[in-house]
């Protein structure tokens, strides 16, 4: 496997970015014309498109590559010295208009240390810094963090348009395959369509 597809097919443009609620929707399209968005803390089920939201909006409002910060909770945002390392990020001029930490699965940072921290520079840092928290339980955030950020809960993808953004990736691909064969796997990971790709695709064959 030269490239995963979960990567290779992740939507980076709006156009290619399927909403499942109008609202979130509309209000993206603000953002992207106004260049600028509040801090976001973003729910759903794994594999959701949480993260490619987080991503297509970075650039969607060209942000500078040197302007983001990507970080994982689960990860480093369980020790307090992780901190350090995001106070260096923000004292430091953006050099467009805003920076951007993305903090992925953000409900696993440490609640006792990492989170009153980064309530903090939420707070501090809001002039120069967009933080975008992803997660799966946002009930493992501590309230301070969730009033400092505009909350959208991603709702799944329906069952047809899952499966038709698997077919249409295994099309893509050249990939022969039936639809008996497709629903199975479907049927074992709706609606994580990351998961979906990461199993078809070693199981695959063009």
């Amino acid at each position: 496997m030269k490239e995963l597809w979960v990567e290779k097919y992740r939507p980076s443009t709006m156009a290619d970015y399927v909403f499942t609620d109008a609202t979130l929707k509309q209000q993206v399209e603000t953002w992207v014309r106004e260049k600028s968005i509040p801090h976001l803390l973003l729910s759903g089920s794994p594999g959701t498109g949480k993260t490619t939201l987080a991503k297509m909006l970075i650039a969607e409002l060209d942000i500078d590559e040197y302007d983001v910060m990507f970080s994982n909770g689960s990860k480093e945002g369980r020790k307090i010295e992780w901190v350090d390392k995001l106070i260096n990020f923000c004292q430091t001029m953006p050099f467009g208009t805003f920076k951007v930490v993305l903090i992925d699965e953000a409900d696993y940072m440490n609640i006792n240390s990492v989170q009153p921290a980064l309530r903090n520079l939420m707070e501090d840092y809001s002039q120069t810094v967009r933080f975008i928290l992803t997660c799966n339980s946002p009930s493992k955030i501590m309230t301070p963090i969730h009033s400092r950020c505009q909350s959208f809960h991603i709702i799944k993808t329906d069952h047809t348009e899952f499966t038709a953004r698997v077919a249409t990736v295994l099309v893509t691909e050249g990939v022969e395959f039936d639809l008996d064969t497709l629903d199975t796997y479907v049927k074992a990971t709706y609606p994580d369509l990351r998961k979906c790709l990461n199993l078809v695709q070693p199981n695959s064959q063009s």
